[in-house]
């Protein structure tokens, strides 16, 4: 159940980082700008829902490993991957939330996706990897179509 859990918060992840590239990429060609802007709550709710989706996968992968710890063993390179790559993504969403507020990214949307987009980019790859090669490896499941 936690898998097909996981495997819509990937679709609604990848979904806000869309529509926050869409939303930004329509100010950049001036042809966005609605009387409520969107991107503030955009954003929050890709930060919330990243924080929701680690924690709760992390939750999983840690008991998955204490009740079948030889999978730590034999697939330890693949858990460090997992880890680093998350901790780098993260720190750099950190980053770019810090760096860009509101008022900046509507000021300089094209600058903004350039920052963003490859953001948005390893978490569509990101997402592939964990559904087709981690969850198989390590924590024994299929591979969710794709």
């Amino acid at each position: 159940m936690k898998f097909r859990m996981f495997s819509a918060q990937h679709i609604e992840l990848a979904d806000i980082a869309r529509d926050i590239v869409a939303h930004v990429t329509a100010l950049a060609n001036g042809t966005g700008a609605a009387v409520r802007d969107p991107l503030p709550a955009l954003r929050l709710a890709f930060s919330r829902a990243v924080g929701t989706h680690c924690a709760a996968e992390i939750d999983c992968l840690r008991e998955h490993l204490e009740s079948h710890p030889d999978v730590a063993v034999e697939r330890g390179d693949m858990i460090r991957r997992f880890h680093d790559e998350l901790l780098a993504w993260r720190g750099s969403l950190m980053d770019c939330n810090a760096h860009w507020p509101a008022k900046r990214v509507v000021e300089n949307p094209a600058a903004f996706l350039n920052v963003f987009s490859p953001l948005a980019d390893a978490l569509y790859a990101r997402l592939h990897w964990e559904e087709q090669e981690f969850y198989p490896k390590v924590l024994g499941r299929k591979p969710v179509a794709a």
